[in-house]
């Protein structure tokens, strides 16, 4: 996933180099990307690098829907404590997963790419505040993982405020309201951070 991300830093870069923003893109080759990963290609590693360039690009959504589908079947079966063992067993999870998402594939992409960057961005806030609850435990410099859980907290509300697929407003009007819920947010956490460290501090001297 880390090679992944990599890869995808670097499309980025060239696409930019290239179009000069994801506008100028959209208004040249419209709904097929694919024309863009075609150019790119071609101009920067010739035909048997498009070759591979191609190999990659289908690979890589591959192995992460397979993920993604292999860990929904493990969360629910250990959530209901489903056993695992016989392959019926496993094929009465999968299927109705693998149903789901072909459904999905009848809905606009970039809609629920956008949707699921968002999700994902929510869920690593969340792990990057409970990892700070555990640093506040352990006593150790916590502020490593809250300063970038408090940026995630904005970023996450500025996005799903002024975003279309969001409640649309106005940029100005979304970001002076994401500050104002991240200081709340990161108020109310610190706060009871300070708490959390008395009480530990108190049964330490008891």
């Amino acid at each position: 996933m880390v090679l992944e991300g990599l890869v995808a830093l670097c499309w980025a870069a060239i696409a930019m180099a290239f179009f000069h923003g994801q506008p100028q893109l959209a208004v040249i080759y419209g709904a097929e990307p694919s024309l863009a990963v075609n150019e790119m290609a071609n101009a920067l590693v010739g035909p048997i690098g498009l070759i591979l360039t191609i190999i990659g690009v289908v690979i890589c959504p591959i192995t992460t829907g397979d993920t993604a589908l292999r860990s929904s079947r493990i969360t629910i079966t250990d959530e209901f404590h489903i056993d695992q063992k016989k392959i019926i067993s496993r094929l009465k999870i999968a299927i109705p997963l693998f149903l789901a998402s072909f459904g999905l594939t009848f809905v606009d992409f970039s809609l629920i790419w956008r949707y699921f960057a968002w999700s994902q961005l929510i869920v690593a806030t969340i792990v990057l505040y409970a990892a700070s609850v555990y640093l506040i435990q352990k006593e150790k410099p916590y502020i490593i993982t809250l300063i970038p859980a408090i940026i995630c907290t904005l970023i996450a509300f500025g996005y799903i405020l002024q975003a279309p697929e969001g409640l649309g407003w106005s940029p100005m009007i979304a970001n002076i309201i994401s500050v104002i819920a991240t200081a709340i947010i990161a108020a109310i956490f610190i706060k009871k951070s300070k708490e959390k460290l008395q009480l530990i501090n108190s049964r330490g001297i008891l």
